[in-house]
């Protein structure tokens, strides 16, 4: 399991609240997603770089852009910075944007920290056509028991590549400040 954490204040900034990757899976309710890991490592990363080493994020500061609404980055980025029910996430459209393609969308992120803003784009390769097959067909509603399991081994395969790689090696990163 990924040892990292994000430290946000809530409740006005009189609360400190230390998410791991494990507590956003207890709330999205799957294990071992790519998708989530991925939303949690991107969001990890760009607070790191938009806060101080001694200072914690205000979760009311974070906003999240995205080309790819995959329900693992909306639950990341929900159970970290409250982004949807607060209205800070928004979904780009996606035909103008140069980055691979993911089931549906692009794979192209947008996260802002008050007036900072970094944009990030996953690397060529990281998703596998056998992931977008799979989970294509598991969209559709028309996958078998056994393309259904092969969807999760999929899911699995992302998780494990997004969890063990440095992030500098799986996205391309625009900092903008």
């Amino acid at each position: 399991m990924l040892s990292e954490t994000i430290k946000v204040t809530g409740n006005g900034g009189k609360t400190v609240l230390v998410i791991k990757l494990e507590d956003c899976e207890k709330y999205h309710g799957l294990e071992r997603c790519g998708g989530l890991a991925l939303g949690f490592r991107l969001l990890k990363f760009a607070l790191d770089r938009f806060t101080s080493t001694d200072s914690i994020a205000d979760r009311n500061l974070i906003t999240f852009k995205t080309a790819f609404d995959g329900p693992g980055i909306i639950d990341s980025s929900e159970y970290v910075g409250r982004c949807l029910t607060r209205k800070r996430f928004m979904v780009l459209p996606s035909e103008a944007i140069e980055a691979p393609e993911c089931i549906w969308g692009r794979l192209y992120f947008e996260i802002g920290y008050g007036t900072k803003l970094m944009k990030l784009t996953v690397r060529e390769g990281v998703v596998s056509q056998e992931f977008l097959e799979a989970g294509r067909l598991f969209r559709s509603g028309q996958a078998t028991p056994k393309e259904i399991k092969r969807w999760i081994i999929q899911k699995e395969k992302l998780y494990e590549k997004v969890i063990n790689a440095q992030l500098e090696d799986i996205v391309k990163v625009e900092v903008i400040e």
